[in-house]
């Protein structure tokens, strides 16, 4: 531990300055009381008590490293190899980790913490991504460091693996002619690994054959038809609402949600997530609306977690943002991130295709919500967001009959 606080009040410059202002007023003590080299007796207590907040901060602290070079990587492994031991089951330690080992190209170290990430918690979006591209890059990595001449010295630093590469093609092509055989299968490899390893590569680009959805198509597949917007919160669980949902023509439903027949039907025709969740995208449904804020981001994630053969249509662009995007709502009129729950409601309602569009289950998290196990840890939206989505609800609501609050 003290050799890892030593290491972060280097990479601080002085403990002047970490007096002056640091983001981590926990570590920040510990750094400025950390007696110096020179001024230890052999009797010298020098071990830090192992705080929570005091671990807490040297995993932000490498947070922040990893982004400062090589200097930063070395501090942000330090500070995992210090961390793990006592946090064996530290998910943002691990991804930490797995981060820092990217960083230094250990691409089969950084795929075993990433996957780890994924162990502790299945819905870790990042993680799982990220081990994906190394999973399909390390095959190629290593095939391409079998044909590199001098390429011994670079196994498990991919940098120097490419700066090798780089220098075989060039000095192949500019030989007249080449004596390499092998320079296709070489130029092909370093370009596959370079790219899988930034972009995982799509088994089946067409998704099993899924169409893209716009507004005008959306509007035209719910046209007339009965809609039921089933929430994922205790009333349904505790209810015995199954025969009622499935007797509507489309039964919409959330992100994590759960089926228990007499309690929630059986059928799901429309599934709406957002696009950094990672639950549900294997259930069968006809339509997958995915949400986003961030388009780059929501393009990267659905590319990586729809699942082919799993919904006939997925929502384009066009729907990724429905409060935002199409209704111009912007944080004066609706200062709360929209969830999942009031983007749909508020998207079907804006559409006004539906003769009967009924909401199940809403009790505005007056119950516990009902979710997938994986899903429970994940926070709800805040009150005050509760509260305005509640308000929103009731003012067009034409008839409240128990669970069942009527929009048409």
């Amino acid at each position: 531990m003290v050799e890892c606080l030593r290491a972060c009040a280097r990479m601080c410059g002085t403990l002047t300055a970490v007096r002056g202002g640091s983001p981590h007023p926990e570590l920040a003590q510990h750094l400025i009381h950390l007696p110096s080299p020179d001024e230890l007796g052999p009797d010298t207590p020098v071990s830090p008590a192992v705080t929570d907040d005091l671990l807490d901060a040297l995993v932000a602290a490498g947070e922040a490293a990893v982004a400062a070079g090589e200097e930063g990587h070395r501090l942000a492994l330090t500070i995992t190899e210090t961390v793990l031991p006592l946090r064996t089951k530290s998910r943002p330690a691990w991804r930490l980790r797995a981060r820092a080992l990217e960083a230094v190209g250990d691409s089969a170290a950084a795929l075993t913490a990433y996957d780890r990430c994924v162990e502790l918690a299945g819905h870790d979006a990042h993680a799982r991504t990220r081990a994906a591209a190394l999973r399909a890059a390390l095959p190629e990595q290593r095939a391409l460091a079998a044909l590199l001449p001098g390429a011994d010295g670079t196994a498990g630093n991919v940098p120097a693996q490419e700066a090798v590469a780089l220098r075989h093609i060039d000095e192949q092509l500019a030989a007249s002619p080449t004596d390499s055989a092998t320079l296709p299968r070489v130029i092909a490899l370093y370009a596959d690994q370079r790219r899988h390893r930034l972009r995982a590569p799509i088994p089946d680009p067409t998704y099993g054959g899924t169409g893209w959805l716009d507004l005008g198509g959306l509007r035209n597949r719910i046209s007339g038809r009965s809609i039921c917007l089933v929430a994922n919160s205790g009333t349904v669980r505790d209810g015995s609402l199954g025969e009622l949902i499935d007797s509507y023509d489309l039964v919409l439903r959330f992100t994590s949600y759960v089926i228990e027949p007499a309690a929630t039907g059986t059928r799901t025709d429309i599934h709406v997530t957002g696009h950094r969740k990672v639950f549900n995208w294997d259930r069968p449904v006809t339509t997958r609306l995915v949400l986003g804020d961030n388009a780059a981001a929501w393009r990267t994630d659905i590319r990586a977690r729809l699942v082919p053969g799993a919904q006939r249509h997925t929502g384009d662009e066009s729907l990724r943002a429905p409060v935002r995007g199409i209704g111009r709502l912007g944080a004066d009129t609706w200062p709360h991130p929209p969830t999942c729950s009031f983007e749909a409601m508020w998207l079907i309602d804006f559409l006004d295709v539906s003769p009967r569009l009924d909401l199940i289950g809403f009790d505005f998290h007056q119950t516990s919500p009902y979710r997938l196990p994986d899903a429970i840890p994940i926070p709800v939206a805040s009150a005050e967001a509760n509260s305005s989505q509640k308000a929103w609800v009731m003012e067009r609501a034409r008839n409240v009959a128990g669970p069942v609050i009527s929009l048409r």
